[in-house]
């Protein structure tokens, strides 16, 4: 038997489900009326859900929404974030953000952010103490935490305490950092570590490595390059080094494989790099030489010294095979006056060349150890001596 309202006629379930509505409908509105109160205060927006900006459960007020969980399957807008964030494009915070943001494209933090920021392609926060995370570009204006991108990173401003650390593919300016790393450049106007695959340039620094050249004013512990240019600098590691306080000099020596060398020398206080070039005519024909020294100089007296030195020697005539030779020398040096200087002293020496061409044969003629190799080269050590004059140039 069916129950039926007898006022109206419709069934009784009809009657439940339509109050039932009704309820849901009330309490929904009730709900999306506290928080437009709130939103208007600026005050918490719990979970906000949406599409696009201002297609959300926030609608056009979002932007004045602080919110604990976000979620929109393009692009978001609020004020403050406290949790997590998730768009499928990007995310524009117009105050702080201490939580975590992922999107898409981009997230824009226009306050401070102090958790975590991870982006497709850019990440902006205007005073960043977290971590950002983005596949081209990091960008804020202040920053003492950590970027890592694929392209860029970049902290216009200055701020109380250094970042903690730049990596990237590419780029990498900050003004006080602790670590940057950079594929090509690193650019910092206080820095404790910099290494770049082509160059770094900062003010204070402790250690800098570089692919190719280091620029610094104060450098506290060590640079590392072919070129290292710095106003303060003991401890240069390269073949060219250009120190305010430092030395320079022009000298020519000889070899016992009876190449003469025309080099140019510099270097700090304690370390020196030389870079010279010569020819051998032993051979056929004749031979032309390329040197990379790296090298130290304790000072005994003020006119006696010895010099320790690292080099790589390539001796080659342009045609088929080629000599490459190690050396490690040692030799004392004797001031004459000023600017002269007079050297000599053993070395020892790892030869290696193509046997084919029998370059290596009238070179180097007796060795202590020997082996040939199956890719058909010759490797042998041997003891021999270098000496030489030297002019200092400043």
């Amino acid at each position: 038997m069916k129950v039926r309202n007898y006022t109206t006629g419709i069934p009784g379930r009809k009657v439940v489900v339509a109050a039932l509505c009704l309820l849901v409908t009330g309490s929904v509105q009730a709900q999306q009326e506290n928080n437009t109160k709130n939103n208007n205060k600026g005050g918490s927006g719990g979970a906000h859900i949406g599409f696009i900006y201002p297609v959300s459960t926030h609608g056009n007020q979002a932007g004045k929404s602080t919110n604990s969980f976000s979620f929109h399957v393009l692009g978001g807008l609020s004020l403050n974030e406290t949790g997590f964030t998730l768009s499928g494009l990007g995310s524009v915070i117009k105050g702080n953000a201490s939580g975590a943001q992922f999107a898409g494209l981009l997230n824009n933090v226009q306050g401070q952010a102090s958790g975590a920021q991870l982006a497709g392609l850019y990440n902006y926060a205007k005073y960043n103490s977290g971590a950002q995370l983005a596949g081209l570009f990091n960008s804020t204006q202040k920053s003492s935490g950590t970027q890592i991108a694929g392209f860029g990173n970049f902290s216009k401003g200055d701020s109380a305490n250094a970042g903690d650390l730049q990596l990237s593919g590419f780029l990498n300016l900050h003004q006080n950092v602790t670590a940057q790393i950079g594929g090509f450049a690193n650019k910092a106007t206080n820095a404790e570590f910099q290494m770049a695959g082509f160059l770094n340039k900062g003010k204070d620094v402790n250690v800098q490595v570089a692919g190719f050249l280091n620029i610094a004013k104060k450098v506290k512990g060590v640079q590392v390059g072919f070129i290292n240019i710095a106003d303060s600098n003991a401890n240069p590691v390269g073949i060219i080094n250009i120190v305010k306080g430092g030395e320079m000099g022009i000298r020519v020596s000889v070899d016992e494989l009876g190449t003469p060398m025309l080099s140019f020398t510099s270097g700090g206080k304690n370390l020196y790099g030389a870079l010279g070039v010569g020819f051998n005519s032993k051979t056929k024909n004749t031979m032309y030489a390329l040197e990379g020294v790296i090298g130290m100089h304790f000072d005994v007296s003020e006119f006696f010294r010895l010099h320790g030195e690292v080099v790589t020697t390539v001796l080659d005539d342009f045609k088929k095979g080629d000599f490459h030779r190690n050396s490690i020398r040692f030799f004392p040096a004797f001031r004459i006056g000023n600017q002269l200087e007079v050297f000599a002293g053993p070395s020892i020496n790892f030869v290696s060349y193509d046997i084919a061409s029998g370059k290596g044969d009238a070179l180097v003629e007796h060795v202590f150890w020997s082996e040939k190799r199956n890719n058909g080269r010759f490797h042998g050590m041997y003891i021999g001596a270098t000496g030489g004059i030297s002019w200092k140039l400043k």
